[in-house]
């Protein structure tokens, strides 16, 4: 006990999350040996009137814990998710994890869930598996993103003046329809030329002045090449702006109705070097977690930072 005392806050708090990350993998590893305890009966060979006595005295698990673990077994075995199972039974993820993946895992897409089910949280794959029941498959997200969440129009938050002005513009048999139509397109034209130009701006600064073209053009005169400086990480406030005015407070994922966090580069920054506003797109903290679960070295990086706890 001297030596824990003499620990500083940071050692000791390294010390608790490395010893409650161990007694988390045991507890797995414990959970998994179930189906198999219950398949042989071993509990009433040693003197437990049940399997949920068994995993109460031994490991502090629930009734809830225990049913949930046998349940999934079984599940898996009939549809023939082996490798989910196998996942269950070494205790390499957490049934909690397991059960939220379950629904959606088929013998096809299992080891893409279960790829997802080792490095993202429990939040996150609740995320996941409700886009899947939206009809979008496992995450994907397009490059030029241009879908926003749906709204029921029952429930447009128009001001009194807006419905009042609406209504009188109808009685004199004007086309409602048609003039809504041409505001959304003028608003479309907007935010396309203000890209447009957030583009243009953005290739003249990184390469001192002059568009790309140019620059060839010169190289080949000059018989030389010309190295282009990418821009920094640092977005836009102008680029940010017309971002909102596009997706609005929202995460860009039809029927997400978190709000927006970070804006996410589709085209990964690391190799395009750009923050072109085509290639952006605002998502809450989930869905961000998930379009990152789709890029092979964050998978590895979150799984590094798994195994060392």
């Amino acid at each position: 006990m001297e030596n824990v005392k003499n620990l500083a806050d940071n050692q000791l708090y390294k010390l608790c999350r490395a010893y409650g990350h161990r007694s988390l993998q045991w507890r797995y590893k414990f959970i998994g040996l179930l189906p198999e305890v219950y398949r042989r009966k071993l509990y009433e060979k040693k003197g437990f009137s049940s399997i949920f006595v068994f995993s109460f005295q031994l490991a502090g698990l629930t009734e809830q814990q225990v049913r949930r673990t046998l349940n999934l077994d079984k599940k898996f075995e009939e549809r023939g998710l082996f490798q989910l199972r196998e996942a269950l039974v070494s205790g390499e993820v957490s049934v909690n994890k397991l059960a939220q993946v379950a629904s959606i895992a088929t013998p096809e897409n299992e080891g893409e869930v279960l790829q997802k089910s080792k490095i993202l949280p429990k939040s996150v794959l609740e995320t996941m598996v409700r886009d899947f029941n939206h009809g979008n498959g496992l995450f994907k997200i397009k490059n030029d993103p241009k879908s926003v969440p749906g709204n029921n129009l029952n429930e447009l938050n128009l001001s009194p003046e807006i419905k009042q002005k609406l209504l009188e513009l109808q009685t004199k048999g004007i086309d409602l329809n048609k003039l809504m139509g041409e505001f959304l397109d003028q608003r479309d034209r907007r935010i396309e030329e203000e890209k447009q130009k957030i583009v243009k701006e953005d290739e003249l600064a990184a390469n001192g002045g002059r568009t790309n073209e140019e620059w060839d053009e010169i190289d080949r005169e000059m018989g030389v090449i010309t190295l282009y400086f990418p821009p920094s990480r640092y977005i836009r406030a102008r680029t940010k702006n017309v971002l909102k005015e596009e997706f609005g407070k929202k995460c860009a994922i039809p029927h997400c109705p978190k709000h927006s966090k970070p804006l996410h580069h589709t085209d990964r920054f690391s190799l395009s070097g750009e923050n072109n506003p085509y290639y952006l797109a605002p998502l809450c903290k989930d869905h961000h977690a998930l379009a990152h679960s789709v890029d092979q070295k964050v998978q590895q990086k979150r799984e590094g930072a798994r195994s060392t706890g």
